[in-house]
């Protein structure tokens, strides 16, 4: 069954660098399961609460292959610059015309953003779920309350080492949440507002009476929430080493049966036989 849409994709944009996306044209190409369609590939950069710029291209298929030029890669400039204080994310989104079933799956496009700026390390950041990730719905239909982990943070004052947590909430309500650690450190309730982000630095909350922590943490939600660690500068957020998701804590099944266990072990077995077909 054909699908009128793609699951819109979130994309973080922190303060410091630029950033850099490479429309997803050939993708885009692939999913479609009509000969000819006109799609609008838009992107929406939005800060507290609104939307402040607006782009989107006009892409016209044929067989799958794009027709007329390709469009230029989408560059948001580093806001810093400009007295910005409060970090920003972007929506992109596909939407066919006359909101058709023009596409074999709906699922996420697959992309990393480029971050870059004179003078700093670059890096690579893949991107998240609108909405429509199994792992989330799986989690909240689950356990009731969205749950993040991350094992791997490293804070150090004497190595210039910090790490940040960023809440992206894209949504039309406000979402609740806090940060639990693996030796029982609870951060105070923090409050995302409705398309905003807002970022915790870990070093309040960790480093109040030491000079260096490992561990952990949990990240626990009233409803789903979008999250990134940011691993930078202690003293200087906004030089930044590395940018990754963190990892939704899962619902899915950690065993089964001894039975399906056997089966899958002799299907597994007879699998290449089964290729080959009957002997001649």
């Amino acid at each position: 069954m054909a699908e009128s849409l793609i699951y819109p994709t979130i994309v973080s944009l922190p303060l410091g660098y630029d950033c850099t996306i490479i429309p997803p044209v050939e993708q885009i190409g692939k999913r479609l399961v009509v000969a000819e369609a006109g799609i609008e590939l838009y992107f929406n950069v939005v800060r507290e609460g609104g939307v402040v710029f607006e782009h989107s291209e006009a892409l016209r298929f044929s067989n799958g292959a794009l027709q007329g030029d390709m469009p230029s890669p989408f560059v948001w400039p580093d806001q810093s610059e400009l007295g910005v204080t409060n970090p920003a994310y972007l929506e992109m989104g596909v939407v066919p015309d006359g909101d058709r079933p023009v596409f074999r799956s709906k699922a996420v496009l697959g992309l990393y953003s480029i971050y870059s700026k004179p003078g700093k390390k670059s890096f690579f950041s893949d991107n998240a779920y609108k909405y429509g990730s199994p792992q989330v719905i799986g989690q909240i239909a689950e356990f009731g309350r969205y749950v993040d982990t991350y094992p791997v943070i490293d804070l150090d004052r004497r190595r210039d080492l910090g790490e940040t947590i960023v809440l992206i909430n894209p949504y039309k309500k406000a979402v609740i949440a806090q940060i639990r650690t693996c030796d029982g450190i609870e951060s105070e309730r923090l409050r995302v507002s409705p398309m905003s982000v807002r970022n915790f630095d870990l070093a309040s909350l960790l480093l109040r009476e030491r000079d260096e922590w490992r561990g952990h943490i949990q990240l626990f939600a009233n409803n789903r929430i979008i999250s990134f660690n940011i691993k930078h500068s202690l003293n200087d957020p906004l030089i930044i080493s590395d940018h990754e998701h963190l990892d939704p804590y899962r619902s899915d099944p950690t065993h089964m049966a001894a039975f399906r266990m056997l089966r899958n072990a002799a299907g597994r077995a007879l699998w290449p036989t089964m290729r080959r077909g009957p002997a001649s």
